[in-house]
């Protein structure tokens, strides 16, 4: 265990936390999901440095990290996806959001099959962009359920939050393309494999 691994580990049980507290339509648990999210954002900002300043870079490390944040804000999305609908009474949120979990499924499925086959995948630049997107609508949507406190339902504007919503799943949508449009040389024979015909 060293300092960046730990760091990654804390992100990752930060998340069962972070799902019990948002459900409790509390003021204090409306600060408390945003004081959870912030420190599971400063964790995955500074293990990446830990791990580079300090020589501790680790095969499973980069694994784990990956992991960490694809779990960490799936399940924040997931469960404003929930929150909403129930609050709303409509279900767009949750088809939202599982653009955002389609994404990371085809993604991370992808990566494995190539590096099963000792197949090297660029990192897009639209990785990074998706990234933050998503991090903003996270304290966004975060900051305006503080803002509004725990007032009833009807005030909760949720319009705007599936407005934030679309706004991530559509920069979401738009990395995956690109992630697939910009390694097509290298995913193309691992997607559709040639048979050999016989003899």
């Amino acid at each position: 265990m060293n300092l960046a691994l730990l760091l990654t580990w804390t992100r990752l049980l930060l998340t069962p936390v972070f799902a019990v507290v948002f459900f409790q339509g509390y003021l204090w648990s409306r600060i408390s999901a945003l004081v959870i999210v912030i420190l599971s954002e400063l964790t995955d900002l500074f293990d990446g440095i830990a791990a580079r300043r300090r020589r501790e870079v680790t095969d499973f490390g980069k694994i784990l990290d990956p992991l960490a944040d694809s779990v960490s804000r799936l399940t924040i999305f997931l469960c404003m996806a929930v929150e909403f609908a129930v609050g709303s009474g409509n279900r767009i949120a949750m088809y939202l959001v599982l653009c955002l979990l389609w994404r990371d499924a085809v993604v991370s499925t992808l990566r494995t099959v190539c590096a099963h086959k000792g197949v090297v995948v660029a990192a897009r630049w639209s990785g990074k962009v998706k990234a933050v997107v998503q991090a903003v609508v996270i304290f966004a949507i975060l900051g305006i359920r503080v803002l509004v406190g725990d007032s009833p339902p009807a005030l909760e504007p949720y319009w705007f939050y599936n407005l934030l919503l679309a706004v991530a799943s559509a920069v979401t949508v738009w990395s995956l393309y690109d992630y697939v449009a910009g390694n097509w040389e290298i995913l193309k024979p691992v997607i559709f494999p040639k048979t050999p015909r016989a003899e």
